[in-house]
């Protein structure tokens, strides 16, 4: 996997607009580049569909910049918060 530059960026979102117009749905030629982008990068679905539409290329850069800045020098990722709703053991009788 490549490490997201904005130069590779900006190529799918180039060769994108190349593209017939089909209302920017994720479906035959543009489906097919965008598969070929999360794999070439290892990003998510969202975000390659994002890039490949125009919106949040820096962002999404930078993200993936500073995660392989912490990653080389050996920094840990913090885990993931589980945002579950809590409930409260009280319960109404009636």
């Amino acid at each position: 996997m490549e490490l997201l530059t904005h130069e590779i960026a900006c190529t799918y979102r180039d060769r994108a607009k190349t593209l017939p117009y089909n209302g920017r749905q994720d479906i035959g030629e543009r489906r097919a580049l965008r598969i070929e982008l999360q794999e070439r990068c290892g990003i998510t679905e969202l975000e390659a569909i994002n890039i490949i539409n125009g919106f949040h290329i820096d962002i999404y850069c930078m993200k993936y910049l500073i995660k392989a800045r912490e990653a080389r020098e050996g920094k840990p990722q913090p885990a993931k918060k589980k945002w579950r709703k809590q409930y409260s053991s009280r319960r109404e009788i009636y």
